[in-house]
């Protein structure tokens, strides 16, 4: 199944890149909540979300998506998104899509969940989520954790 996996303020808001870790908030719970959901996954991202993030994270298979020829130690560098889900999807393994805005964009028709932590409260920085079609998502579930709500979409149009 491919996932996006992210976190939002009331406003769709994601990140400010002024940040060192690009986060606008700290949310312990929520990131334990992605801890846990991505440990021994396989995880992808933009160069711009890795160099945040500033080394592999740890227990799960990092792959990062740049038009630039790098080399990064422990790290999958892979030039095409659409690639490495139709890859994932061939294989039937799971994968997390992990940011940024624009591999968000890019991977959006082709996710089949979304997992939307709302974190609660208006925050300022300069990235958002893309804006949703919601003819092509659908809300299945919500759970509420003391400091914020899972929100997650099933994708309606791949079925």
């Amino acid at each position: 199944m491919i996932r996006i996996i992210v976190a939002l303020d009331e406003h769709n808001l994601m990140g400010d890149l002024s940040k060192p870790n690009g986060m606008p908030w700290y949310c312990p719970e929520d990131l334990q909540h992605f801890k846990t959901t991505t440990l021994h996954q396989h995880i992808v991202m933009g160069h711009t979300t890795f160099q945040k993030l500033k080394s592999p994270l740890p227990k799960r298979t990092n792959i990062v998506v740049t038009h630039q020829i790098i080399s990064i130690p422990n790290v999958i560098v892979k030039h095409s998104l659409d690639e490495i889900i139709q890859r994932y999807r061939m294989l039937d393994k799971d994968l997390y899509i992990i940011g940024g805005a624009s591999i968000f964009t890019q991977a959006l028709p082709y996710v089949d969940e979304l997992l939307i932590s709302r974190i609660p409260g208006t925050y300022t920085g300069n990235v958002y989520f893309p804006k949703l079609d919601q003819s092509m998502f659908q809300l299945k579930h919500t759970i509420p954790y003391q400091t914020f709500t899972l929100e997650i979409y099933q994708n309606i149009t791949l079925r």
